[in-house]
């Protein structure tokens, strides 16, 4: 079975079947040869290190690796549905610009206003969360020094 959550796109996942070489069958695939056990992989490249029985209590496990391995990039990835309104709205704020350009103005300083804020209290709550500069600068393009630079003051007490 393949496992796929919609906020990570690129990252399905699968109980892999072990062939007795060592190799990985893609789960699903035809294969007539005998396998000895499941392992946790994506698409990505990512592969479990961990062998598991060839039961489907092993493929189970295997799986549930899969989702470990899914969790951070989870944490990371904003909601796919967030995201197109998201771009729907920058569409509609660059026609806007062209019909009113100064109806534009407005509506781009009031987001620009909560969205410092908004900014600085998600960076608070990553950094309680236990996110690192690094992972902070990641999920917003920048290094984590300049995140640090930026953001030190956001910094929950």
């Amino acid at each position: 079975m393949t496992l796929k959550l919609s906020d990570i796109p690129g990252h399905e996942g699968f109980a892999a079947p072990v062939l007795p070489d060592g190799e990985l069958a893609r789960s699903g695939s035809a294969f007539t040869r005998t396998f000895i056990g499941y392992q946790a992989a994506c698409s990505c490249g990512w592969a479990d290190r961990r062998r598991f029985p060839p039961s489907p209590q092993g493929a189970k496990e295997a799986e549930e690796q899969w989702y470990k391995h899914a969790g951070p990039l989870l944490a990371a990835a904003p909601p796919n549905w967030l995201v197109i309104k998201s771009n729907l709205l920058c569409e509609q704020v660059a026609n806007l610009t062209g019909d009113r350009p100064l109806a534009a103005l407005t509506l781009l300083a009031q987001v620009e206003a909560w969205q410092r804020a908004l900014l600085d209290r998600a960076v608070a709550a990553a950094r309680a969360g236990g996110a690192s500069w690094s992972q902070v600068g990641d999920a917003m393009g920048i290094s984590k020094q300049a995140a640090h630079e930026r953001f030190r003051d956001a910094e929950p007490v």
